[in-house]
């Protein structure tokens, strides 16, 4: 399960370097149903919010 999840953070990590797409649509092309909880999970992992990460501000 934790391997499923890091695929699915990684590919949304990927998603918002290159697009500019909506948290819902990331969220939802990512895996994730809801997309308050791929922010919260996205954050957990990577210690930025989604749009930091979009921003460039990644650690």
């Amino acid at each position: 399960m934790r391997a499923l999840s890091e695929a699915r953070l990684r590919h949304a990590g990927r998603i918002l370097e290159v697009a500019d797409l909506t948290v819902e649509r990331v969220a939802a092309a990512s895996g994730f149903a809801s997309p308050s909880h791929f922010s919260r999970v996205f954050r957990d992992r990577y210690g930025v919010p989604s749009g930091d990460w979009r921003a460039g501000r990644r650690p």
